[in-house]
């Protein structure tokens, strides 16, 4: 997937102002890091995935969908979002990734997942660093969240990567590959 480097889409705001504006536990535009989410929908499209989280934003919504060609941002990251239960909500940026299909579009959505960590972790201050047991870190993934701070009990994108990882291109993807990648493009930017 490092062929891929540096190819990543741009982030196209469309803040919509439907959603509320509740400060982090930190204060107004102070996130301390990010969750990784993935839509668990075979057959949904990011346009689909957007427009499902705006009808039902008092439930659940997170900041950004990415996929293979799209990092769109639809809710201000100086606030939270409702995606990963009551811990994480109060500290974490969070995006979902829309499933893909070919080898060429999961590598381009890592890649842009990657871009999109590294992007919110250099906007606000933060160095990347892998979640852990003692719940501190600043890339976590939502079954991170499950394991360490609780709240929910999700395990994304865990099963997504590993089956698209293995797939095409012969082995499980995991969040620490991930932490590689939004390492090199966090020194990129």
């Amino acid at each position: 997937m490092s062929n891929y480097f540096g190819k990543n889409a741009k982030v196209t705001k469309k803040i919509d102002k439907i959603f509320p504006k509740n400060k982090w536990r930190k204060g107004v535009s102070k996130p301390e890091g990010i969750v990784v989410h993935e839509t668990a929908n075979p057959t949904s499209t990011l346009k689909n995935e957007i427009a499902y989280m705006k009808a039902h934003y008092q439930n659940a919504f997170v900041h950004t969908f990415i996929d293979g060609s799209t990092i769109e941002n639809i809710a201000d990251t100086s606030y939270l979002a409702w995606g990963s239960g009551y811990y994480a909500n109060q500290r974490f940026v969070q995006f979902e990734q829309v499933r893909v299909h070919s080898k060429n579009d999961f590598a381009k959505e890592i890649n842009n997942a990657a871009y999109y960590s590294a992007y919110i972790l250099k906007q606000y201050g933060l160095k990347p660093s892998l979640a852990n047991k003692n719940a501190t870190g600043t890339l976590w993934s939502h079954n991170d969240v499950s394991n360490w701070l609780g709240g929910t009990d999700h395990t994304d994108p865990v099963a997504y990567w590993k089956a698209s990882g293995t797939q095409w291109f012969g082995t499980n993807y995991t969040m620490n590959d991930f932490y590689q990648l939004v390492k090199a493009y966090y020194a990129s930017i």
